[in-house]
């Protein structure tokens, strides 16, 4: 109650903070719209079918992006988890590009991707991928001796022992990396509609921007951040139905 509370308090004060700002005129209202003003463009462009359909090519992009990363990363994670020496050749790669900016890889890959979802699928996946391979992959590694000599007395070797004892041990490090990569995925996706897309969020936000209507860019943006927290709220939900003995287990420790 107490947590909600200061959320509460907290989201209230940026909120004042915001309208004062405009009410001095620190920054001018043309370039600034205050909150009433924002929401009021955040309710007509979702009612009029703009910012919901912008909204649902967005998160589509998004969530398959992320779905599809999730597999992949967690699959080669799995597989470096088995062989240790695919692990030392692929670790240095993925620090190696983990770093790299998804927005520098739009120009290029327009040339062989197009203007088509190829190009989406491909920016967000390259992305998602490392946060959720690397965390992945340190999690399984991580897997106390002690848990691994106890599977290998019942008779869990090899991939036995991967699935059955490693991959249980690191599913909440798994989906720590899970949640990073899905703001990630949505900034991707948002990033690269800016750049290149027909359609999208993140079209609908440049395209506002760039014609200088300020309220409907700021309510694009807000639209982005409620987004983000619900995508957010969806993978704590499916990691809480997926390791809820994880969670028990730690609130006992806890108490």
């Amino acid at each position: 109650m107490m947590h909600k509370a200061r959320v509460l308090i907290s989201l209230l004060g940026v909120l004042a903070v915001w309208q004062l700002i405009v009410w001095i005129e620190i920054v001018p209202e043309t370039y600034l719209p205050g909150p009433l003003a924002t929401v009021q463009a955040l309710w007509e462009g979702l009612a009029s079918g703009e910012l919901s359909l912008a909204l649902l090519q967005t998160v589509v992009r998004a969530v398959l992006g992320l779905l599809a990363s999730t597999a992949v990363a967690l699959g080669l994670a799995l597989m470096t988890a088995r062989y240790q020496r695919l692990r030392q050749a692929i670790d240095p790669i993925a620090e190696f590009l983990r770093p790299l900016p998804p927005a520098a890889l739009v120009p290029l890959s327009i040339f062989f991707l197009g203007l088509s979802w190829k190009l989406h699928a491909f920016i967000v996946l390259f992305a998602c991928i490392w946060p959720i391979y690397l965390n992945a992959a340190a999690a399984l590694k991580s897997v106390s001796l002690v848990q691994i000599r106890s599977a290998a007395s019942f008779g869990y070797e090899g991939w036995s022992r991967v699935l059955h004892v490693q991959l249980p041990a690191a599913l909440p490090d798994v989906f720590t990396g899970i949640r990073i990569a899905g703001a990630i995925a949505l900034i991707a996706v948002i990033v690269t509609e800016m750049l290149a897309g027909r359609d999208g969020l993140g079209f609908v936000l440049n395209d506002t921007a760039m014609t200088l209507r300020i309220p409907e860019t700021f309510a694009g943006l807000l639209l982005a951040m409620l987004t983000g927290l619900a995508m957010n709220a969806l993978v704590v939900l499916v990691r809480n139905r997926v390791i809820a003995w994880n969670i028990g287990m730690t609130a006992s420790n806890r108490s």
